[in-house]
């Protein structure tokens, strides 16, 4: 249970880290920042494929878990009147964290998503 509530508050930061870590990797091996549309991050070369490859595990395997744990959370608070409280309230927490990395990821104006989507 411990685990799943460090991962709950780690996801949302580490998924919007991994789409940076990419652009730097990217960067370091052009060495101009990558432009959406002109380079692609599949193809700038090796150092970029293993970030790539992390945060599209991210996107993937991870937003999925991140989901399925909120909801085992929300089912462990209804189930456990002696824990609902606590749980409840992180659950809520990790909901609104997650929804500050998805405004954060729409907004951001570096356009690194927007890179790494394209």
């Amino acid at each position: 249970m411990k685990n799943l509530r460090t991962y709950l508050f780690c996801y949302p930061l580490t998924l919007l880290a991994a789409f940076y870590a990419t652009w730097v990797a990217g960067r370091m091996t052009l060495g101009y920042w990558p432009r959406p549309s002109i380079d692609d991050p599949k193809l700038i070369g090796f150092s970029v494929d293993i970030p790539y490859f992390l945060t599209s595990f991210l996107l993937v395997i991870g937003l999925p878990a991140f989901i399925a744990g909120v909801a085992f959370l929300l089912y462990r608070a209804a189930c456990d009147a002696s824990c609902r409280t606590r749980l409840i309230i992180f659950s809520a927490f990790s909901i609104g964290y997650m929804s500050c990395t998805i405004f954060m990821i729409r907004w951001e104006p570096l356009g690194v998503v927007n890179w790494f989507m394209d």
